[in-house]
C-alpha cells in the first residue's frame, strides 16, 4: 500500500484469530484508515491461514512472519509499513469502542503529537467489568483540570501504548521503536514518545477496551527469560528517568527479581548483572537500589496495599491482629 492515510492502526497477532476478528470488527472501514495486522508465526494447528481475519479485505494489510520474536518485533514491522499521519496500536484480544469513528473524524488535523484517551476493561469471555490501569483514568481527569501539574503523569506513568494516538512524524523524527523482548515491549516506546512530544492532549472519551484473559502473557506465570527482559526494560527506564530528571516517582520493583535471582537462580543472576553493566549501572548504584528496595520501597508498598484494602477485609484482618 503506497496510499497516504490519515490513520494507521497496528495490531500484532498470535494464535487468537477469533479475538483478532472481534478487534477488526470494532474498527470502521474507511478509506483514510490503514489497518496493519502482523501475524507472529501463529501455529497452523490453531489458525486457518486461508481464512485469516482481514485477509484480502480493502484497507487491511496482513503480514505473515515466521520469526516468532514477539509483539515488539511485530509492531516494529507495522511501523515500517504505516503511512498514516497518526498511528494507533491495538492488542489482538482487545477492541475499540463505538466512539472511535467520531474520534477519527475529530483529530485528523489536530495540533498535538500525542492524544491520550480513557479506556475501559472487561473479561474477554464474559464481558463483565474488570479493572486494569485504573490509575490512568484519574490522570486524564487531573490533566483536564490542571494541564501543567498532570503533564508528566500522562507522558510517563502509563507503560501501554493503546488508547492513544501518535503523530507519525514524531515517531519517525526520533526513531522510536519497540523493544523486541518477551514482555513489556511497549514500555520504552511509551515513555520515549511522551518525552519527545512537543505537545500532548487528553480526551475523556473511552476509545479503547482492554480485556482480561487468563491465557494472555500478562496473566501467565513469568519465565526466567521474561523476568530478565523486564529487568532490562525497567532498568533502562529507571536510568532514563534519572538522567533526564523526569518528575515521576521511580518504580524500582524490578529489583525484586534481581534479589530473587541472587538467592534462587544463580545463572539468571549472572545474566542480570550483565544486563545492569551493559545499561551502564555502577556496582554502587545496584547496591543502593537493593538497599532502597528492601528497606524503603517494599515496606512503603506493603503499608499502602494494606490501607487500600476494602473495609470488609480490613475488619476481618483486625480480628487476627
Amino acid at each position: 500500500m503506497n496510499q497516504i492515510f490519515n490513520y494507521s492502526i497496528i495490531i500484532p497477532h498470535k494464535n487468537i484469530p477469533v479475538l483478532l476478528k472481534r478487534c477488526l470488527d470494532s474498527i470502521p472501514r474507511r478509506n483514510d484508515v490503514q489497518i496493519i495486522v502482523i501475524d507472529d508465526n501463529s501455529d497452523p494447528d490453531i489458525v486457518n491461514f486461508e481464512q485469516f481475519p482481514g485477509l484480502n479485505e480493502p484497507f487491511i494489510e496482513v503480514v505473515f512472519t515466521k520469526d516468532g520474536k514477539g509483539a515488539g518485533f511485530a509492531r516494529n514491522i507495522g511501523l515500517e509499513k504505516a503511512t498514516g499521519k497518526w498511528i494507533l496500536f491495538a492488542d489482538a484480544d482487545d477492541y475499540f469502542n463505538e466512539c472511535i469513528n467520531d474520534i477519527l473524524n475529530d483529530y485528523i488535523n489536530f495540533d498535538a503529537d500525542i492524544v491520550y484517551f480513557k479506556h475501559n476493561s472487561v473479561d474477554s469471555d464474559t464481558y463483565t467489568p474488570a479493572y486494569r490501569c485504573e490509575h490512568f483514568l484519574k490522570y486524564i481527569d487531573y490533566w483536564l483540570r490542571s494541564k501543567k501539574k498532570a503533564d508528566a503523569l500522562l507522558r510517563y506513568s502509563h507503560a501501554s501504548v493503546w488508547s492513544r494516538i501518535h503523530k507519525t512524524e514524531l515517531i519517525r523524527k526520533h526513531c522510536i521503536s519497540f523493544d523486541e523482548v518477551l514482555i513489556a515491549n511497549d514500555v520504552t516506546f511509551a515513555y520515549l514518545s511522551g518525552f519527545y512530544a512537543s505537545s500532548i492532549h487528553a480526551d475523556p472519551r473511552i476509545l479503547y477496551c482492554t480485556t482480561i484473559r487468563k491465557d494472555s502473557i500478562r496473566h501467565k506465570k513469568k519465565s526466567v527469560e521474561m523476568k530478565l527482559d523486564n529487568l532490562y526494560v525497567s532498568g533502562k527506564r529507571y536510568l532514563f528517568y534519572k538522567e533526564n530528571k523526569i518528575p515521576v516517582t521511580g518504580n524500582i520493583s524490578f529489583i525484586g527479581s534481581f534479589i530473587y535471582f541472587f538467592f534462587a537462580e544463580k545463572e539468571a543472576y549472572k545474566k542480570a548483572i550483565n544486563i545492569f553493566n551493559n545499561l551502564g549501572y555502577k556496582n554502587s548504584e545496584i547496591t543502593a537500589l537493593v538497599i532502597s528496595f528492601l528497606f524503603f520501597y517494599t515496606p512503603k508498598n506493603v503499608i499502602f496495599y494494606f490501607f487500600s484494602l476494602p473495609k470488609k477485609i480490613l475488619r476481618k484482618l483486625k480480628k487476627f491482629l
